[in-house]
């Protein structure tokens, strides 16, 4: 099921809605004109054109720049709706431009100066799997009866940038109350060098190819992380990208007996940054939620979920 949790007479929106049409019957609700709403903007300090408002209630067009999405907080507090409620209907911006735009960037830049993943990749760190480009990724969780997450299955393609690249390393981060893993299992190529920091709850790990790649040649890893029951219920899975990638694909998989109540993907520009983008994901018949990326930028990229 979709939409909004009841707030109040004021701020119930319909379930299954878009954003526009989210936005217009709110708008209809508070029985308020497009002008005085954005002469109620204008008071708060936000410039907001009519024509602006009237394509976003028609589904025309969407907030995307750093002024529109303040107008939207404003909106949903002029408009008397939860906080958040129309930020989680809106779509994923639409890609612009070409994918080669976009740079790699170092592991100071995504992670931080002092992250702790410091520790388990060592020289490593600033430039990670330098030789190899991911293209495309695949991730699938499973979530289990118990609430914890207990499977990611991995499967990336990766292109050569170089001659003779011949692995690839993986990283796997827990969150508090969240295990180590317990196995890494690899489908396609061959585990290599573990190293675990278990003080800061990172896992470092070598997929080989198996031979020396040559330059532009493309390759497929295939892997499983599995985990054991977590103390606490699992909130969240993300995916940190440091180069750009055509497309990415996010699956979350509940047990039946364990959905939960709201689901959000979301996107920011580095570990330690604030959202830049979060949406309502919806359970669909399978028990599944899913994000799908084309043309992915560096950040990251990931899914949360509330049991209550």
């Amino acid at each position: 099921m979709t939409g909004f949790q009841q707030e109040s007479e004021t701020s119930r929106v319909p379930r299954a809605e878009t954003f526009g049409d989210a936005l217009r019957t709110a708008i209809h609700r508070r029985d308020l004109t497009l002008d005085r709403i954005r002469s109620r903007l204008a008071a708060r300090g936000v410039d907001i054109s009519l024509a602006t408002l009237s394509y976003w209630q028609q589904g025309r067009s969407r907030p995307e720049r750093e002024k529109s999405l303040r107008a939207l907080r404003e909106l949903e507090s002029i408009l008397n709706l939860p906080s958040n409620a129309l930020f989680d209907l809106l779509e994923p911006p639409k890609p612009r431009g070409r994918l080669v735009t976009a740079s790699a960037v170092t592991g100071s830049r995504l992670y931080g100066d002092d992250a702790p993943i410091r520790g388990v990749l060592g020289g490593s760190f600033e430039r990670l799997n330098h030789g190899i480009a991911p293209m495309t990724m695949t991730e699938s969780c499973t979530i289990d009866a118990s609430r914890s997450l207990r499977r990611i299955s991995t499967t990336q393609v990766l292109r050569a940038v170089r001659e003779g690249a011949d692995h690839f390393m993986i990283v796997h981060g827990v969150d508090e109350g969240d295990v180590m893993p317990s196995d890494i299992r690899v489908h396609t190529g061959r585990l290599g060098d573990v190293r675990i920091d278990h003080e800061n709850g990172f896992l470092a790990a070598e997929i080989r190819f198996g031979r020396a790649l040559a330059r532009n040649e493309t390759t497929i890893v295939e892997y499983d992380t599995v985990l054991g029951e977590s103390a606490i219920p699992s909130r969240r899975h993300e995916h940190r990208l440091r180069m750009p990638i055509s497309s990415m694909l996010m699956r979350v998989r509940f047990d039946p007996r364990a959905l939960p109540t709201r689901c959000h993907g979301f996107y920011r520009d580095s570990v330690p940054a604030a959202l830049k983008q979060r949406r309502r994901l919806i359970v669909d018949a399978s028990n599944t939620i899913h994000t799908f990326v084309p043309k992915c930028v560096p950040g990251v990229y990931g899914m949360s979920w509330q049991w209550t």
